[in-house]
């Protein structure tokens, strides 16, 4: 989820543990003395009038100045029966802690904290007030065995929990109004040598019980592709990684935001040949747009999708999330400030 990519260094060999992994939990679950890192939350929920929401919430987490450590969270809530999307965000400097079992941030009414087991999410926009309550259901997944190039930028450690069980309250307007629903968590950090970035990313959770990442990584310049990877969870909980070009993400049409002018892809097809996977993905709001930060110059589309397709010839239906990064030409002109907000 990063606009622009702005630190230096590469991840070393001591980031290896003892155990043989790339990425160890619980442990990995806290912070990291690292360039850059996020926790990344996505999800779908319904309250108790039946009224659909999806939101995005993510907390940035940049290298220490001296002794305080830089924050910035960002959420966004889509309203489905209105239409309306609102975004909001929030900083703070916090000192780092060797001891941390977990994310543990608040400021100003907004809180992340979780530990791998539980996790929660508390945010307010406009007059809506979120308290979700998170907890996975199934094992994490490591993304490229724990660590995934974005081309020239370098390396990063990824894992994601792919499905979380999500309850809480919804305050519309005063009114509090219990939720159920899923969501997606993502974990990455590292070490990233300063160079810009674009990619189109999905999360997608299918009906059948199958969970899908695919990511392709480009240059915002030329569009020319970096990398590419998916993975995909079965029902069974087996993990398939793929690697380009096995997989492929291409737009249907396009959306251009009235905000901005920024011409974005609008509606997806992922395919996967050697699973004989092949999916579509609709946004649910087209205007999805995060513009207007005060920390990074850069807009980027964050937004639910409603997913159909075939696996294995067999009709699947689900939701899932789409992010847009790199679309914004400001981006190679002003990247984010390196001191407070390198994003993904």
């Amino acid at each position: 989820m990063l606009a622009a990519i702005a630190c230096s260094g590469s991840p070393t060999p001591e980031s290896q543990t003892s155990s043989g992994l790339l990425v160890n939990l619980p442990q990995d679950e806290a912070p990291h003395d690292a360039g850059i890192e996020w926790w990344y939350f996505n999800g779908l929920f319904t309250d108790d009038l039946g009224q659909e929401y999806s939101y995005h919430y993510v907390t940035f987490q940049s290298e220490a100045m001296e002794s305080a450590v830089p924050h910035l969270l960002q959420a966004s809530l889509g309203v489905h029966s209105s239409g309306k999307h609102m975004t909001g965000e929030k900083i703070i400097l916090d000192t780092f802690s060797a001891d941390a079992v977990g994310i543990d941030i608040a400021v100003n009414g907004w809180e992340m904290l979780g530990d791998g087991e539980f996790y929660s999410l508390e945010f307010d926009l406009d007059e809506y007030a979120l308290d979700l309550k998170a907890i996975p259901v199934r094992p994490p997944i490591l993304h490229q065995d724990g660590l995934v190039n974005l081309g020239p930028a370098g390396d990063t450690f990824y894992y994601s929990r792919t499905r979380l069980d999500t309850t809480g309250s919804i305050t519309v307007a005063g009114e509090q109004r219990e939720i159920t629903g899923v969501s997606w968590m993502d974990h990455q950090w590292g070490d990233v040598i300063g160079q810009q970035v674009g990619w189109d990313w999905a999360s997608v959770q299918l009906d059948d019980g199958s969970d899908l990442m695919a990511v392709m990584v480009w240059n915002p310049a030329n569009r020319e592709p970096f990398s590419g990877y998916a993975t995909l969870v079965s029902p069974d909980g087996t993990t398939s990684t793929l690697e380009q070009p096995d997989v492929s993400i291409t737009s249907i049409e396009t959306w251009t935001s009235p905000v901005t002018g920024i011409k974005y892809p609008s509606g997806w097809k992922i395919d996967i040949s050697s699973l004989n996977l092949s999916l579509e993905l609709k946004p649910v709001l087209l205007n999805s747009e995060f513009a207007g930060s005060r920390y990074t110059p850069a807009a980027y589309w964050e937004g639910e999708v409603r997913v159909v397709g075939t696996r294995e010839g067999k009709d699947v239906t689900g939701r899932g999330f789409v992010e847009l990064v790199g679309y914004d030409p400001t981006q190679l002109d002003s990247p984010a400030d390196p001191a407070l907000y390198p994003r993904r």
